[in-house]
């Protein structure tokens, strides 16, 4: 399969999915498709959030005011991680001195002396 995906494909691959099913999620602007010449296409990471929203609605009952703040707090998580792989990139990238004192300070130990 490619990463762009139609919502009949989509629809085939979860399970408990259907074309009213995803329709409502996009009305909650919770899923939100690429726009293409042949018309809405999902990605992989669009089909693994459409998978655990519908886990969400049939396994634990989660109603769409609680889907929508998930999802709010899922896409922050996922952002601050985003940002700490950023900051873990360039401290590896620094002299093996900063590297050491930025490790203590954030042990908590002092570094001025």
């Amino acid at each position: 399969m490619t990463d762009a995906y139609a919502p009949d494909q989509v629809i085939a691959h979860v399970t408990s999915l259907t074309a009213e099913r995803l329709s409502h999620f996009e009305r909650l602007r919770i899923v939100t498709p690429v726009t293409t010449p042949d018309g809405p296409r999902y990605r992989t990471l669009d089909i693994r959030r459409i998978t655990l929203l519908c886990e969400l609605t049939d396994d634990f009952e989660v109603n769409e005011d609680a889907l929508v703040i998930i999802m709010s707090l899922l896409d922050q998580l996922h952002g601050a991680h985003s940002k700490l792989e950023q900051v873990m990139q360039a401290i590896g990238a620094e002299p093996s001195e900063i590297k050491l004192r930025l490790s203590r300070r954030l042990a908590g130990e002092d570094t001025d002396g």
